[in-house]
């Protein structure tokens, strides 16, 4: 046997301190989770972390609107599942502003559908009722009913696909060959159908008339609206103005119950229906919402994606009485006097809030919504920082990713780790003038 001998010299003195500066900033970390494991991440220093945060949350501004949205982790950095509108529709009347977040789980295909549609039903919805009722008599509730509408019309699109392609009736008579036949014949269009009924998106929207005087939220799933008022004292309050469609909401999570039989106890499960999805309420989530032979033949396949085929037996056995989520949309509306007070709007997904938890910052849910409209408040007219200061959504981004800890900001942007340790955040802050 023949050795190939490498000869390697010694590292300079030189070397080796440019070797100790290069990981002298490295520090790492166990999350607080205890045990050997640790994780690396990069110590940054205060004049970078702005930038930073602002390159990694393509934070944007227009005219009415600042926004962020955010994932950190590099092997989701393109996985981000949240997606945002932010849009001005010239209408019979004015211009209509329109914003609204999407926060999808699951995959990106329901999201990226509920995205890309939405918008232009509620739009197409609007300008019909606009064109049909004078200014004068158009009341606040016929808006309402349109973006109900527009939201439940959505949902029973991805529903009626799925139907129309494999009626339940066809569906139970027939063989599993047959099924398997029916699906490759026409693989692409099943696969299109079948990853939107087994993903899903929250909606949290925003519109607001052309003279500024009303708004109106609608929220299906589990993101928040936070409406901020100064006053003439120059104080400002916060208004939640909605209800989270979640399990810890008991309300929701009695509603569920009530909609089922008293023995179905797993309908609502460790604070998830079924013991599955967090958010109550969502567009598509459709084998959650239709007999559950369509989950053991047809959707198990792309459920084993993300789980495996036990829990996508066991999840299917829990449904007997579907559907288990629902597409019913709650709309707030709100009048606005924009010449007595000064008016923001905060939108978030639910990931924004999660992050305070996971920082070990324990306030109740009003208490949180006072600390995101004062510190957006004391920033809305300043523009000494074209970064951060001129982004409320930046602001509010940075404040929960760790403030002035400089640490737990660098810890939370540069972490290395495989898997995801925040949610995606997405906020949007809307000035009302």
């Amino acid at each position: 046997m023949v050795y190939n001998i490498v000869n390697l010299q010694a590292a300079t003195s030189t070397e080796n301190l440019r070797a100790l500066e290069e990981v002298k900033d490295f520090c790492t970390t166990d999350l607080g989770r205890g045990g050997k494991e640790r994780w690396t991440y990069h110590m940054l220093p205060e004049a970078a972390l702005d930038a930073e945060l602002h390159r990694m949350s393509n934070a944007t501004s227009s005219t009415f609107v600042d926004s962020v949205t955010f994932q950190p982790c590099a092997a989701y950095a393109d996985l981000n599942q949240d997606r945002y509108s932010i849009e001005e529709w010239e209408l019979p009347g004015g211009v209509w502003q329109f914003t609204a977040i999407y926060d999808g789980h699951c995959g990106h295909d329901t999201v990226n559908y509920v995205h890309k549609r939405l918008p232009s039903i509620v739009r197409t919805s609007l300008q019909v009722l606009l064109q049909s009722v004078p200014s004068t008599s158009l009341k606040p509730e016929f808006v309402s009913e349109v973006l109900c509408t527009a939201v439940r019309h959505l949902d029973q699109s991805i529903r009626s696909d799925l139907l129309d392609f494999l009626p339940h009736d066809r569906l139970t008579q027939m063989s599993d060959a047959q099924l398997n036949q029916h699906i490759l014949h026409r693989y692409s269009e099943w696969n299109t159908i079948s990853t939107r009924c087994t993903q899903g998106s929250t909606v949290l929207l925003a519109l607001s008339d052309p003279l500024k005087k009303n708004v109106w939220i609608l929220n299906l799933g589990d993101s928040v609206a936070v409406l901020g008022s100064r006053s003439f004292s120059g104080k400002w309050s916060a208004t939640i103005i909605n209800s989270v469609h979640n399990c810890h909401n008991r309300s929701e999570s009695q509603r569920i119950r009530r909609e089922h039989p008293e023995s179905e106890q797993a309908c609502v499960y460790d604070n998830r229906v079924l013991g599955y999805l967090a958010p109550t309420r969502a567009l598509g989530d459709t084998w959650l919402k239709v007999p559950s032979v369509y989950t053991r033949r047809a959707f198990a396949p792309h459920l084993q994606d993300w789980l495996p085929p036990h829990q996508v037996a066991q999840y299917a056995s829990r449904i007997l009485t579907p559907p288990y989520i629902s597409d019913l949309p709650e709309v707030y509306h709100h009048s606005l006097d924009v010449s007595q007070h000064e008016l923001l709007l905060i939108l978030s997904s639910d990931g924004l809030q999660d992050l305070y938890d996971n920082n070990d910052i324990q306030l109740s849910d009003q208490e949180m919504a006072d600390r995101w409209v004062a510190l957006v408040g004391r920033h809305i007219h300043s523009a000494t920082d074209m970064d951060l200061q001129s982004n409320l959504a930046l602001r509010l981004l940075r404040d929960a990713v760790g403030g002035d800890n400089t640490e737990l900001v660098s810890r939370n942007l540069t972490l290395e780790m495989e898997d995801k340790w925040m949610d995606d955040i997405t906020i949007l802050v809307q000035r009302f003038r």
